[in-house]
């Protein structure tokens, strides 16, 4: 099942794209000659409209709770009695994190685009990417999507899920490398659309 076959809430939504950009990284990684190329240019169009669709419908939501939280008092060694990591509240959430690794993810792309997919320079590079991209994702799955679940109700995350359905469909299919920013702007466009039609 993909990400088009239902409608999804957006972090079931989310997920799912995470599961697709593993399996790219996979692909790209054990692809050869005109395959690979093929596979980069795929999985580059995925994470530039999951990143700018992720931008745009979750983190700028997740940014008001960060702006609207005090800071987090500072902790005793030793947690109160009826305190048990069950009732433990996430840590605060750090959207500048998180975009700084998205900004940074979208500069070594931009990096891969100017190289041979047969060459060994590609090749370290995609290594070095593909160990951020998991990275980053598991840590929006484990520090931004909890709180997602935690403090936005089922409809909206519905709604999101819908705006990110739209942007994903909105993006041309087979990009050539220097249209990403196409892609992006295309992606917001969209996402403009869904939410001025509430």
């Amino acid at each position: 099942m993909t990400a088009d076959d239902v409608d999804l809430e957006a972090v079931d939504f989310l997920l799912n794209q995470h599961a697709q950009i593993r399996a790219g990284l996979r692909e790209v990684a054990s692809a050869h000659g005109p395959a690979k190329a093929a596979a980069f240019a795929d999985l580059r169009r995925l994470i530039t409209v999951h990143e700018t669709a992720e931008q745009e419908v979750l983190h700028r939501r997740m940014r008001e709770f960060a702006d609207a939280e005090p800071p987090p008092e500072p902790r005793t060694l030793r947690a109160s009695v009826d305190e048990s990591p069950l009732r433990a509240r996430p840590a605060g959430l750090d959207i500048n994190a998180l975009l700084g690794q998205e900004q940074h993810g979208t500069e070594l792309l931009a990096e891969l685009d100017r190289l041979d997919p047969a060459s060994d320079e590609f090749d370290a590079r995609f290594t070095r990417l593909a160990v951020e991209i998991i990275a980053h994702a598991d840590h929006e799955e484990t520090e931004e999507f909890p709180v997602v679940r935690e403090r936005l109700d089922a409809n909206e995350r519905l709604r999101m899920g819908r705006a990110l359905r739209v942007a994903e469909a909105s993006a041309p299919r087979h990009p050539q490398p220097a249209t990403r920013s196409t892609i992006a702007d295309r992606v917001r466009e969209a996402i403009r659309e869904v939410f001025s039609s509430r």
